[in-house]
Order: structure tokens, then C-alpha cells, then sequence
């Protein structure tokens, strides 16, 4: 299994030459226009097998780019939750219930248990390849599934997930000063809960003043909690290839 991490929460996974993106966007323009002004662009060389999202928020669902990106025999892979509104966009998708795994080519899709920061509907999906297992988490908050999802999977070799415990201000939403999505000490505790190799922190590095506040100190806070509960951390550039897991690594 190939890992290759994108722009903001995207995720490109290859297993013998199949491609599978995971959140993969390419403009952040509508909404509150949260996500990297400059994304890493990959539908001009990248045509995929399997496109999944985590649920319909701009930065997380780009339907330009996977009209571009998908293959014409390839499948979209949605929540059934969200099903009815990818549906109107045009798309005919592949929902999947919770906890349901589905077998597409390589890769076995599992849709599981995710809360979002605002009350829309999200999963986290598990990708199995290659006789490994990884969890992407979108930008789910904390939630009590965790312990759950550690007990039925009982291990990851990676897991990717929101760190940056963003506090927003946005129009729609009525102003909280709680976090919406994982802050560092939660993402730490929820790959030690999930049994996973290592974190790769994903959804960080975007902040507007009044706007959209990232966690204060939030690489330093990272690594204290990863000491103090032995979990490893691998920080991954946008655009760059994952190292782990890699069996031999593991040995």
C-alpha cells in the first residue's frame, strides 16, 4: 500500500497500480473558504479507481475534481447518510451503510462511526490493502465510538487524522469556543485507543483571525502527549509519500 498525502485532509492510497483518493480537493471556493490557498494538484496526472469522501463540507468534497479524476468505470463511494445530496450533484454514488465493508477491486471500504464538529453527517472510512489497515478520520470531533472502533479493529497501521482543534466563527454556525474537530491531545488519544502504528496528522496549517482558529501551539502539544502516551507521530508535507506502514517497518 502506497501512501500519499495531499492538500489539507486528502489522501491518495495505491495498491498495485489502483487508486483510491480520499477527500481529494482541489478548490476551496465555496462555503467559508476554509483550506490551503495554493492545494496540491493531482487530476492532471491521477485518474482513480475509487473516489470517497467524508462528508459534504467544501474542503472536503470538491465535485469538479471528481468529475476530473475518476475514472469513467470507476466508482464514487459515499455514506448512505449523504447519498440523496452527491446523487443531486449529478454523481451516481455507491453508498454504504455503517460497518458495512465493501470489496472494490484491491481495497475492502468501510464506512464507520465519525461525529462532526457541527452537526452535519460524517464517517471516517477504513481502507484495507495489501494486508494493511488504515482509518481516515475527515474532521471528526471526539466522540465515545472510539473505544468501539479499538475493540473491533484492534489494530491500524496508520491513522489519519484532524489535529488542528479548530474553533470557528463561520456564518451559519452560532459561535462555541469548543473545538470541532480533534485538538492534539485527542487525536494522540484516539491512536492509542485505535491501536495504530502511527499518526498522521492531517487538517492543520490553515488559520484566519475571527474566523477559523487553529489550536494554539498545537505541533508542540502533539508531541508532548505523543511522549507521554508512547504514541509515534510521523508529520507528513502535503504532497509527499507516506513511509509507513511498510510490513518491513514493522519487523
Amino acid at each position: 500500500m502506497k501512501l500519499q498525502r495531499l492538500s489539507w485532509a486528502g489522501l491518495k492510497v495505491e495498491s498495485n497500480g489502483q487508486i483510491l483518493l480520499i477527500d481529494a480537493v482541489q478548490n476551496y471556493q465555496r462555503g467559508a473558504s476554509i483550506g490551503p490557498e495554493k492545494p496540491v494538484q493531482f487530476a492532471g496526472d491521477t485518474k482513480a479507481d475509487v473516489v470517497l469522501i467524508t462528508h459534504l463540507h467544501s474542503d472536503h468534497y470538491d465535485p469538479e475534481a471528481i468529475r476530473t479524476v475518476l475514472k469513467p468505470e470507476g466508482r464514487f463511494v459515499v455514506s448512505e447518510q449523504i447519498a440523496a445530496e452527491v446523487t443531486s450533484d449529478g454523481f451516481v454514488p455507491l453508498a454504504l451503510a455503517l460497518n458495512a465493508p465493501q470489496q472494490i477491486g484491491n481495497f475492502t471500504i468501510t464506512a464507520v462511526f465519525a461525529m462532526d464538529g457541527v452537526g452535519d453527517k460524517q464517517v471516517s472510512w477504513v481502507i484495507e490493502a495489501d494486508g494493511q489497515r488504515i482509518l481516515h478520520g475527515g474532521d471528526t470531533m471526539w466522540h465515545n465510538q472510539f473505544w468501539h472502533l479499538g475493540k473491533t479493529w484492534q489494530h491500524f497501521d496508520a491513522v489519519f487524522l484532524p489535529v488542528n482543534g479548530a474553533v470557528v466563527n463561520i456564518p451559519r454556525v452560532e459561535p462555541s469556543p469548543v473545538p470541532i474537530t480533534l485538538t492534539p491531545v485527542q487525536a494522540i488519544t484516539v491512536t492509542r485507543l485505535l491501536h495504530a502504528d502511527v499518526l498522521v496528522p492531517i487538517h492543520y496549517g490553515f488559520h484566519k483571525e475571527g474566523m477559523y482558529h487553529q489550536f494554539p501551539q498545537m505541533e508542540a502539544e502533539l508531541a508532548h502527549h505523543a511522549e507521554a502516551q508512547n504514541v509515534k507521530v510521523q508529520w507528513v508535507e502535503q504532497g509527499n509519500v507516506v513511509t509507513r506502514p511498510v510490513a518491513a517497518e514493522q519487523v
